[in-house]
């Protein structure tokens, strides 16, 4: 167990799984969105993190352009159609995707750091409101031309997401998952305490086995005894 900061998940993470920071971003049409995410985009690919986009919209379009090789397969039945070449692959799923059904799979072909997703309404999707919109669920910051102080929020949840990947608790050698309270508990209970014995520098992992010991057989059982008059 290594010492460790706790913050809020979301709802849109799939249960006992590590993921990455996942941020939405919404705004009108030409109000910077796109904008916005290339810029962080560029930023935190810099820094060296993995990072990942979705677009939503509600306009029933495709990528999938009719007369092409991939639509035909579509057209004949196909429900996943995979494009591949030496520049890239393209999986086209011909079903909606919600978005924790997209981060599900999406995670399964990268590590990542950061989830960029244009257009979320998701209400369990933290946000970033760009422009004057109506304010949407769960919205965590609105840009203003306040890059700096934007990069800065998800700099920390990255690093926040990052200090709970090495958290770990086994009971009888199976691995049990922990929901945000009681982890939390735990940790700041264990690094509390040890933190104020004498001798214990800075704390950077710490390893505690626990057996319970069992009962004698041949211990005494208590008994109540009736006084006789």
């Amino acid at each position: 167990m290594s010492e460790r900061v706790k913050h809020k998940r979301h709802n849109c993470l799939p249960d006992g799984m590590s993921y990455p920071v996942v941020l939405g971003i919404y705004g009108y049409s030409n109000s910077g969105k796109t904008t916005l995410v290339e810029r962080l985009i560029t930023t935190f690919v810099k820094k060296g993190y993995k990072i990942a986009t979705i677009k939503k919209t509600k306009k029933h379009i495709s990528r999938d352009t009719e007369g092409t090789d991939t639509y035909r397969y579509h057209a004949a039945g196909a429900n996943l159609v995979v494009f591949s070449s030496p520049q890239q692959t393209d999986i086209l799923l011909h079903y909606p995707f919600d978005t924790k059904q997209i981060l599900s799979m999406i995670t399964t072909f990268h590590d990542l750091d950061l989830v960029l997703i244009e257009g979320s309404d998701d209400p369990d999707v933290p946000k970033i409101q760009v422009g004057d919109r109506a304010q949407r669920k769960n919205t965590v910051a609105r840009y203003r031309h306040n890059y700096e102080e934007v990069e800065r929020m998800i700099q920390k949840k990255i690093n926040q997401e990052a200090s709970l990947k090495n958290v770990q608790i086994f009971v009888n050698g199976k691995e049990i998952p922990l929901t945000e309270f009681p982890e939390s508990i735990i940790t700041n209970t264990i690094f509390g305490m040890l933190s104020s014995l004498k001798g214990i520098g800075a704390i950077h992992d710490v390893h505690i086995y626990l057996t319970k010991q069992q009962k004698k057989k041949n211990e005494r059982k208590k008994t109540k005894v009736r006084q006789s008059h």
